[in-house]
């Protein structure tokens, strides 16, 4: 027997060793190295917490990211780089961003603007990693946009009372002479379960041999002990019509089934076969997986003494979420599989207080999550939406998308449902729902991976650049500050004739400069050719459609948002992103803006500075820093005005070139004024150390026109083909009726991506009072893989 390090499932086997039929024979060793090698590559899981599912125009799409690690279930420490994208119905892609992930956390908005027309879209959430794996591991939801210019009126749509019913046996198999446990799934012509239904099967001669009725999400469930002799079928009576459906599944005459069933705190599993199976395989060996995608136990199994083999195991013995359980046959062949879920060690907090207090025309929202410990790393997202919203019929949460989605090859109708309010009818209503689904999204076929995978893991931008001129070789090559990013500097080594940078996370910006200094200590243009990775938004292709938002309109409601002819979206964005000018000049807001200590002075050359000096050294003698430039050794130094006099000849100062320490600035002889963004003159030498003694100067070049000038180029511009996109805060729409019915239903309260709780574990929400009682729908993670998740309404007095 061999064992993968997992307690749990190991407890779990070694409960399931006593019962009979079990041997500690050798496991086939293809089976496990095969599952090995593919659970051995780390996964994680995304999910985004939207603030709606239905839109208007002109409104704002507003997410949270949350990428977590698929083993513990906690925020991933890893991810960095997040792509998202929003596709129409024809998987034309929209809008797309690369978003930077801070552990495990990201946000950012996509307008609903001009490119939208009324109508369904897909947004995806996914790293270029997950691409190497069969498991639907990223996010695919579908969310609906209504255009007001087009779509007058939202309607009622009309149904066809057309059904469609499966009846699907349990571990995949219908088995003759035994109990089968047979799953049952009926939808309307929408795609949507049908609810509270009534079903008989019967005979051939029409004599009733069970019933079930399905719950909300129509699904049920009913036991046969199937016949290879008797003709099913299934027979349904739906808003007044009746129906008739052949069972739809052959009784195989032999074979073998995998049963579970859970009671109370305990999993009763039986593998069992048929009287007519169980002399042809006494002598052959089984294999049993029990596997989770972190861990696994494997045994051979053998019928010896009677053809059922069966255990009862504590459920607390088993790890949390979704389990599968695989047979093989004497030829490693998978022939049965189960899916089974364990509430057990799934922590969801609530609040347990609530409180509003209004002000003037905000309001506070206060919730407390006692039982959360504050000093680890968390957050929470919350959607503020009016109570009686038809906007927000999401299929998922964070829970549902860690715990269950990633194991499930298809999309699974409200996920939501099983882990609000958790019960013994929602664990009886999941399994259920296991039953249905057939195999797992571990595809057995497709378990190989090479041992490069085609897709690598990414963590932000890296440039590579090509030498191309052996002359260059043993230069240093200097990638250029850009915002956040600081320089860096590289050399070839062991006869490389490449070089690669940390790009870090440029955003927005799409321009990096790359320079060398050759061995007379000169800055030149790189001369290289660049390449970027990742450079393009790589495509998620997925296998299956996820389900609509299941909506239930209105009838007649006229649209009154404010057109987005009236409302510039684009306009109100920029608003956090440009210098508010009023009696001030531009160069004087933008050295208020960057001024941080009062021994630093900033200076911002003006159009008429660059015009009435040609070269930063007459500048610069213009406000007391002196030059000394000797001709010989080409080399240039800076020397402090300290004290009212000329220093011509004194100890230099410590030169800063766009925030990097420069030991040669010769380079800086007739650098010419045009490619200067501001001076940064300290005096004092505070904060410089030794080395600063006599005074720091740093000089940063505008990216405009940086490093370029008539007579002069220093540095190689490349433009990046992708960069992240900027954070950008959540704007309120605007409603011509902050109280009326549409309002009611579509309107947006407010979102908030990203918030903290307290120490005292207190949660404040501030938003704008509203005119309507609202609802909060709140979801969150801690860094131990605590989760937050609940709707919360308030009736304003």
């Amino acid at each position: 027997m061999k064992y993968f390090s997992l307690s749990p499932l190991s407890l779990f086997f070694i409960l399931l060793f006593f019962s009979s039929g079990f041997t500690s024979a050798q496991t086939e060793k293809e089976i496990v190295d095969t599952y090995e090698d593919y659970i051995d590559a780390p996964r994680e899981v995304v999910y985004l917490h939207l603030n709606k599912s239905t839109y208007i125009k002109g409104e704002s799409i507003g997410f949270t990211a949350y990428v977590l690690d698929k083993r513990d279930k906690r925020p991933s420490l890893l991810t960095t780089n997040l792509y998202v994208s929003v596709e129409d119905a024809n998987h034309k892609i929209v809008k797309q961003k690369l978003i930077k992930v801070n552990n495990g956390i990201a946000s950012n908005v996509f307008d609903v603007d001009s490119l939208f027309n009324s109508g369904y879209y897909n947004i995806k959430a996914y790293t270029n990693w997950m691409r190497n794996f069969n498991e639907p591991n990223y996010y695919n939801e579908s969310i609906r946009v209504i255009d007001p210019e087009t779509e007058i009126d939202i309607q009622k749509p009309v149904v066809n009372n057309d059904i469609d019913a499966q009846f699907l046996p349990e571990s995949g198999h219908l088995l003759n002479g035994v109990l089968n446990k047979i799953g049952v799934v009926i939808k309307d012509s929408q795609g949507f379960g049908v609810p509270n239904t009534k079903g008989e099967v019967v005979d051939q001669n029409n004599k009733v041999l069970t019933a079930f009725t399905t719950n909300e999400l129509g699904i049920g469930s009913f036991f046969l002990i199937a016949d290879t002799k008797t003709n099913y079928s299934v027979k349904i009576n739906h808003a007044n019509e009746d129906f008739n459906f052949p069972l739809g599944q052959p009784v195989e005459k032999n074979g073998i089934i995998l049963s579970v069933k859970r009671l109370k705190t305990k999993l009763y599993v039986s593998v069992t076969t048929n009287e007519d199976t169980f002399d042809t395989i006494k002598s052959k060996r089984h294999t049993l997986l029990i596997h989770n995608g972190n861990g696994y136990e494997v045994m051979d199994i053998y019928f010896t003494d009677a053809p059922v083999i069966n255990k009862v195991v504590e459920f607390n013995s088993i790890p949390t979420g979704t389990n599968i359980i695989t047979l093989f046959d004497e030829n490693d062949k998978p022939i049965a599989e189960r899916l089974f879920f364990n509430y057990e060690g799934i922590n969801i907090k609530s609040s347990d207080k609530i409180s509003a207090t209004g002000s003037g025309d905000s309001l506070k929202i206060k919730l407390n999550y006692k039982d959360v410990d504050t000093q680890l790393f968390h957050n929470i997202s919350v959607s503020a939406l009016p109570q009686e919203t038809e906007s927000y019929r999401r299929h998922s949460n964070l829970v549902s998308q860690a715990y269950l989605q990633p194991y499930i090859n298809g999309y699974i109708e409200n996920s939501r449902y099983y882990f609000e309010n958790i019960d013994q009818k929602k664990q009886f209503d999941l399994d259920n729902l296991l039953i249905t689904q057939g195999w797992s999204s571990y595809d057995w076929n497709n378990m190989f991976l090479p041992e490069e995978l085609p897709h690598p893991f990414e963590q932000g931008i890296l440039i590579k650049g090509n030498i191309n001129n052996q002359d260059h070789l043993n230069d240093v090559f200097v990638l250029h500050h850009s915002k956040e990013n600081p320089p860096q500097y590289k050399q070839t080594s062991d006869g490389n004739k490449s070089i690669i940078f940390d790009g870090g996370f440029p955003v927005d910006n799409n321009k990096v400069f790359i320079s060398r200094i050759n061995s007379s200590n000169t800055l030149k243009p790189a001369q290289l050719y660049v390449q970027t990775f990742p450079s393009t938004i790589p495509t998620l292709l997925t296998k299956v459609k996820p389900l609509k938002p299941r909506d239930n309109y209105k009838i007649g409601e006229n649209l009154n948002i404010i057109a987005p002819s009236d409302f510039n979206f684009d306009e109100v964005q920029k608003l956090d992103e440009v210098i508010v000018e009023s009696s001030f000049d531009k160069q004087l807001v933008k050295a208020r803006k960057l001024q941080t200590h009062a021994f630093v002075n900033i200076k911002i050359p003006s159009e008429l500075d660059k015009q009435t000096f040609m070269y930063l050294e007459d500048y610069l003698f213009s406000n007391r820093i002196f030059t000394v430039y000797d001709q010989q050794n080409q080399e240039i130094t800076f020397n402090n005005g300290r004290g009212g006099g000329s220093v011509i000849g004194g100890s230099p100062m410590l030169v800063y070139f766009n925030g990097a320490p420069m030991t040669s600035v010769g380079f800086l002889h007739r650098f010419p004024m045009a490619d200067i963004d501001r001076v940064e003159i300290n005096r004092t030498g505070f904060g410089g150390g030794a080395r600063g003694a006599n005074g720091i100067l740093k000089i940063w070049t505008s990216q405009k026109s940086m490093f370029s000038a008539k007579n002069k180029v220093t540095a190689q511009d490349y433009k990046l083909p992708l960069t992240f996109s900027e954070k950008k805060k959540f704007y309120m729409p605007k409603y011509q009726y902050y109280n009326d019915d549409f309002f009611k239903g579509y309107g947006t309260i407010d979102w908030k991506p990203e918030l903290m709780l307290d120490s005292q574990g207190n949660l404040e929400v501030k938003i704008l009072k509203p005119q309507v009682p609202i609802t909060l729908f709140i979801e969150g993670i801690t860094n131990d893989g605590t989760f937050i998740f609940e709707e919360k309404s308030i009736s304003l007095n």
